[in-house]
């Protein structure tokens, strides 16, 4: 398959790895004999992700927080009627900080089309005791105004959309420096 351009591509899942990587299900529109055809594709690649991809993904985890609840004491706190002061109301924002960072957000997947457009995120939720738990988000339409962050949520998900399209097909990747470790400072290799 010759490489397709990026409007053509239309992605409808994808999950990180654990061992790293991801797995992909997206389609590709090709014209063939003057009739567009939809190619339906799966891919799972193990090479590691960019780290601007993985930035998507951690940019959901205070969207899913949202969704189930776990920060919506912020909201209270912050009131005039609470009458906490600066520090304390601080002390609550690094608390809840804590516990977006307990949330692992691993897929994405895109359903409905138009005005019923949506996706449904995938995470994993590390309770106080250390046990881990699967959590998805109902779906979460973007043209409805249901959680007031609809909007947020289309741009990451449009991104995590273009840098799936640039680590498939234009192997855009993590940087592994000589030591091993990611670096984020060298050239995206092309």
């Amino acid at each position: 398959m010759e490489k397709p351009i990026e409007k053509n591509f239309n992605l409808s899942k994808v999950k990180l790895l654990p061992s790293g990587g991801l797995s992909a299900d997206y389609q590709i529109t090709e014209t063939i004999d003057n009739e567009p055809t939809i190619a339906d594709y799966q891919a799972n690649i193990n090479r590691d992700i960019h780290a601007d991809l993985r930035e998507c993904f951690e940019d959901l985890r205070p969207i899913v927080a949202r969704v189930f609840n776990i920060t919506s004491f912020l909201s209270l706190c912050e009131t005039k009627e609470m009458g906490l002061t600066a520090p304390k109301q601080k002390l609550f924002r690094e608390y809840a900080e804590g516990l977006v960072k307990k949330i692992d957000v691993r897929g994405v997947s895109w359903s409905g089309s138009g005005e019923g457009l949506g996706v449904v995120i995938t995470s994993v939720l590390e309770t106080p005791t250390g046990l881990k738990t699967a959590i998805n988000t109902p779906r979460i339409k973007f043209n409805q105004d249901s959680f007031g962050f609809e909007e947020e949520l289309e741009v990451i998900v449009e991104t995590i959309k273009s840098e799936v399209y640039e680590f498939l097909f234009n192997g855009k990747s993590a940087q592994l420096s000589l030591f091993g470790e990611e670096n984020n400072d060298m050239p995206d290799s092309e």
